[in-house]
């Protein structure tokens, strides 16, 4: 059977607008293969989970998001209307704090595109997702993810965010090399379709997705690694749609800057990615690029933005330290 590309991973691994398609060019949310939940390791996602914390199991009827703002009124607890914070705390003299590294965005607005909601669990192990893939103020895929050690170990996805859990994601990670492999499960018809893909872990999908995805197995690609970081990977045979060549370029700090995708393995960049990031790493924006080869010549290019933003950080720690500090009992 061929297995549709989940539209979790089309849009939560911001690599770009759900619209314009995964590695290989399916715009539709794909079936999902999926991987059978390990035991109690907890990983990303969907709506069938439970509100906030690190724990929850892939059949709650609970919805997170109808809580602390996340109605789908349009409210995401973005404090800074959409545009990243710069120097979001102050110290004791009233100076602005330098910004820090956030975990992960708060919200990811694609110009005429998608929209992805994050809130993050208090406790650092996970969060939730949101996605509203055609802007029309509703969400079409939910998720819960979990984190461990900084990496994303389990994700549920929900495609219709009616709390329930269409696919698992489970990925392991390998040691020398920014490389995951993770095993996709199915959860409908039994939840025994499965299926093996292959994950990049890039420091751009940090608190996002366990990494952007190479849709074969992990002996269906080759990869080219340099210092430790993937530079290229071809895959020949994905579980579907043409071969893909795609090639990476990092900064001096090994942060991805920039991903060619080459549908159909003929020697034309069909998709570029285009990272930006603040001074201390956080990206705060992404440009694609696509180019429709079917016009003839070199092809016809459209651009499409990102902005990323991070307020709900910044308000997550003004309310942290609004709290009143419990004081010392009276002698």
């Amino acid at each position: 059977m061929t297995a549709r590309r989940p539209l979790l991973l089309l849009g939560l691994v911001i690599l770009g607008p759900l619209s314009a398609g995964g590695c290989g060019g399916d715009p539709e949310p794909a079936a999902k293969t999926k991987v059978e939940e390990p035991a109690p390791t907890p990983i990303v996602v969907p709506a069938p989970d439970v509100g906030t914390g690190s724990g929850g199991s892939s059949g709650g009827a609970v919805d997170p998001f109808a809580t602390e703002g996340w109605g789908e009124d349009g409210s995401d607890g973005d404090a800074s209307g959409g545009e990243a914070t710069e120097g979001s705390g102050e110290t004791e003299g009233g100076e602005p704090t330098a910004t820090p590294i956030h975990p992960g965005p708060c919200t990811v607005r694609w110009t005429g595109g998608p929209i992805l909601r994050f809130k993050y669990d208090a406790d650092g192990g996970g969060g939730l997702l949101r996605i509203d893939g055609d802007n029309d103020g509703k969400s079409d895929v939910c998720a819960r993810f979990w984190n461990k050690d900084g990496r994303s170990h389990k994700v549920t996805v929900d495609e219709g965010c009616n709390k329930s859990t269409e696919a698992i994601i489970t990925p392991t990670y390998e040691t020398g090399s920014n490389v995951a492999t993770a095993t996709y499960t199915d959860q409908r018809d039994g939840g025994d379709a499965k299926h093996e893909i292959t994950l990049l872990t890039l420091p751009a999908f940090t608190g996002i997705a366990p990494g952007y995805p190479l849709y074969a197995a992990r002996d269906q690609v080759e990869l080219v690694i340099k210092d430790e970081r993937v530079a290229k990977a071809t895959v020949s045979k994905p579980l579907e749609g043409p071969p893909v060549k795609v090639a990476l370029k990092y900064d001096d700090q090994g942060r991805v800057t920039r991903i060619d995708e080459d549908h159909g393995a003929d020697g034309k960049i069909d998709r570029r990615f285009d990272y930006r990031y603040d001074e201390v790493g956080n990206v705060t924006g992404i440009t694609l690029t696509a180019t429709d080869f079917t016009e003839g010549g070199k092809g016809k290019k459209t651009k499409k933005t990102a902005k990323l933003a991070y307020g709900c950080w910044a308000t997550a720690t003004a309310k942290a330290a609004a709290k009143p500090t419990p004081s010392a009992p009276s002698e």
